[in-house]
């Protein structure tokens, strides 16, 4: 006979499912409220948790089934024999279905009525351990998190068992609820902590807090030392980070301003005082006024003194000399970050909530390099215009989608993102470069699926253009080139960011 453990707060459809259960002679254990309905409803084969642990609920309800008998009953490998033997020792039996939605936290998280008490008592705790357990042993005891899933669970049943695959669909739905319902936990502790909370989001309606990822490795811009300045908002975060990822893929001297999470001014240089002329000079200098300015390099004074000059909301860097701070610290508000292993780009994830879920993806570390690239062209780029194309294709790759850059003499003298049309981008690109174009690199991250685009560089003079190419177009817009006398070099990997 085989076993299911039921214990729900969302009860829609267990009755049924109970009793599809027991006519497949499904043994059934139970807890509370979800015991006494199945009890109410007629349910023969049916035992509370307690009697069959052994052991008595108790603590008002916290301790119901976290036992020994309850998680070797989950965790145990049925073809292992050390297993086997170590239940039957202590008299553990195997559990089949654990079938368990989670105290509605969110529920009482967003009713302003409840106390702080009162929410935390309706902090899961047995459940997620549960179904967590299953999960991690999916081949032999399934999780059950979703009242959808009753329907298929039966058909699968009554013809022999669970396919491999839909026990893998089950494990994940049940990482996908725990993760969520943690996330929700956590930012409810530290709104009611000192820690890590923000003063607001995006906007001073919206509730924010930074989590510290404590499996987090190379570079880190939550816990950078604070070395001046006020404590850091949700929108100096987003845009510092977008500063971080941007600078630390250089390896060259190299200084970037972000504006609303995208470049307005970089550039590369000799030495970092080179890089800052020559990205504050060639850049949307006007734009950069309360700026975030990201740094590779130890900050010195001479960098210092041209960062005080205007107005701006961090500077972050791997150091700063004792000089260049004391002159940093003059700006009282100015937040200077020293950030550690700078330079440490680690595989990371990326996420991002939408209703009804969440959007997880690799974080980017594609670097093209100059061997990776194929130039399609009659006209071949120079080594200083390849040099130029390769600083072009890391600053479009913090642009915000469609992006166009433009660089010359290693700085960024152009950009347009944000841009529903590729065309309009480069029209605002070139617009911001103006006559300096002439001549000038420019990066597009998306192929072009036109050849327009590149009549107006050509109408600009750009010298050359790296793109990823991959249009049913390309070979129009490779004709084009050649007949504008572009160089065209192309990537084979794409950079959006939106």
């Amino acid at each position: 006979m085989k076993t299911a453990l039921l214990s729900v707060s969302d009860k829609t459809g267990i009755i049924e499912f109970a009793q599809e259960l027991e006519k497949l002679d499904f043994r059934l254990i139970s807890t509370g409220g979800t015991f006494k309905k199945l009890q109410e409803a007629g349910l023969k084969n049916l035992q509370e948790v307690a009697d069959f642990t052994g052991f008595p609920e108790g603590l008002e309800g916290r301790i119901k089934t976290l036992t020994p008998q309850v998680f070797g009953g989950i965790l145990n490998l049925r073809n292992n024999a050390s297993h086997q033997a170590f239940c039957q020792e202590n008299n553990i039996q195997d559990i089949d279905l654990v079938v368990v939605n989670l105290y509605p936290f969110k529920k009482n998280y967003e009713d302003q009525t409840k106390s702080f008490e009162d929410k935390v008592e309706q902090i899961d705790i047995g459940g997620p351990s549960m179904i967590r357990a299953a999960a991690k042993n999916y081949e032999y005891c399934a999780p059950v998190v979703d009242p959808a899933d009753y329907t298929r669970i039966i058909e699968e049943l009554k013809s022999g068992d669970l396919s491999l695959e839909f026990r893998k669909t089950l494990a994940a739905k049940t990482f996908e609820m725990t993760a969520h319902y943690d996330l929700l936990i956590a930012k409810f502790w530290v709104e009611n902590s000192e820690k890590n909370t923000l003063r607001y989001g995006e906007n001073p309606h919206q509730s924010a807090v930074i989590l510290n990822d404590p499996f987090a490795s190379g570079s880190n811009l939550v816990q950078a030392e604070i070395l001046n300045g006020k404590a850091l908002s949700y929108n100096n975060l987003n845009d510092a980070n977008g500063a971080l990822e941007l600078a630390m893929s250089f390896e060259q001297p190299f200084v970037a301003i972000i504006k609303h999470a995208s470049p307005c001014c970089a550039a590369i240089g000799d030495t970092i005082e080179q890089a800052f002329d020559r990205a504050f000079e060639s850049g949307d200098s006007q734009s950069a006024f309360g700026g975030i300015i990201a740094i590779n390099r130890t900050v010195t004074k001479a960098v210092a003194e041209k960062i005080t000059s205007f107005f701006n909301e961090i500077v972050l860097a791997p150091d700063f000399d004792d000089e260049a701070l004391e002159v940093l610290k003059t700006k009282k508000n100015l937040r200077v970050l020293k950030v550690n292993n700078f330079s440490e780009a680690t595989p990371d994830l990326v996420t991002r909530k939408i209703r009804g879920g969440t959007l997880v993806q690799d974080v980017d570390l594609k670097q093209v390099e100059k061997t990776d690239l194929k130039h399609v062209t009659k006209n071949q780029p120079s080594e200083d215009q390849v040099t130029d194309m390769l600083l072009a294709w890391k600053i479009v790759k913090a642009v915000k989608s469609n992006a166009i850059v433009i660089v010359k003499d290693g700085a960024m003298i152009g950009h347009g993102g944000g841009q529903t049309s590729r065309v309009r981008a480069m029209d605002i690109a070139i617009r911001e470069a103006g006559e300096r174009a002439e001549g000038a690199v420019l990066a597009s991250d998306a192929f072009f699926p036109f050849p327009d685009a590149i009549e107006i560089a050509g109408k600009a003079k750009i010298a050359c253009i790296i793109q990823p190419g991959g249009s049913i177009k390309d070979e129009d817009v490779f004709a084009k080139a050649n007949e504008l006398g572009i160089a065209m070099t192309l990537t084979a990997t794409r950079a959006f960011l939106h």
